[in-house]
């Protein structure tokens, strides 16, 4: 069954999105065919005329740099898109979830394909000033995780708070983010991540509100999942 696409963004996920589009499709091999050698001029050697008619770096003969890094971008913004899709398919399969569309935002980023649990005013995704993450966000995190291990992208991991000081004096919210950030990257491990898949694990506190012009709102209060971007290809002689 197929239902109407939507868009990502504060709309939630569950406006109803099927997996159907296919991720990115590896070009095949080209065949490659010797040309006959052009007839040497006199007093040309052999070694000189196939000099000149090899291709030269970069030439037509081959694929430039920018074009094998504008495949490469192409091929992993469909994988992202993919993976958007199958984590919309994954919540519109847990009806008892359809109530927290508007706790979930997933876009794409320079950074890559992020996924964010936000609070909603009544709906908090830990327990207030705590780092303890109540039963709906143990499995948003743990469907995430099902999706996100099927791309090889590493994962930045943050922790966000309001501008609002935590009650807990024992506790600022440099370290409440810190500690919502890590019981998130333990969920996903639970949920069949591997360790090696994550490169970050910070904690933002009030630093970076999604909603700059109201830093008291209750959705600045969120957990950042970002799949990172590949590194482009360094040129063959760069040295590094």
């Amino acid at each position: 069954a197929s239902v109407s696409a939507s868009t990502s963004g504060s709309g939630g996920l569950l406006g109803g999105t099927a997996i159907g589009q296919e991720g990115a499709m590896q070009a095949g091999a080209t065949p490659m065919f010797d040309k006959e050698a052009p007839p040497q001029t006199p007093g040309q050697s052999r070694t000189d005329a196939d000099d000149a008619n090899s291709p030269s770096e970069g030439g037509s003969g081959s694929p430039s740099e920018a074009d094998i890094a504008a495949e490469m971008a192409e091929r992993e913004a469909a994988e992202f898109a993919a993976a958007e899709m199958s984590l919309r398919q994954a919540l519109q399969d847990m009806p008892e979830l359809a109530e927290l569309s508007r706790n979930i935002i997933v876009d794409q980023t320079p950074q890559g394909l992020r996924i964010q649990l936000v609070d909603q005013e009544g709906r908090p995704m830990f327990e207030p000033g705590s780092a303890v993450p109540n039963a709906r966000t143990r499995t948003l995190l743990q469907a995430a995780a099902k999706v996100v291990q099927q791309l090889p992208n590493q994962l930045i991991i943050s922790g966000h708070t309001d501008a609002a000081p935590n009650p807990d004096p024992a506790m600022s919210n440099w370290d409440l983010s810190s500690a919502r950030a890590n019981a998130a990257r333990r969920l996903l491990l639970e949920g069949g991540l591997t360790e090696d898949r994550v490169s970050e694990v910070v904690g933002r506190a009030g630093a970076d509100p999604l909603f700059p012009d109201d830093p008291f709102a209750a959705s600045n209060r969120r957990i950042s999942i970002i799949l990172k971007r590949a590194a482009p290809a360094l040129p063959a002689n760069s040295g590094l």
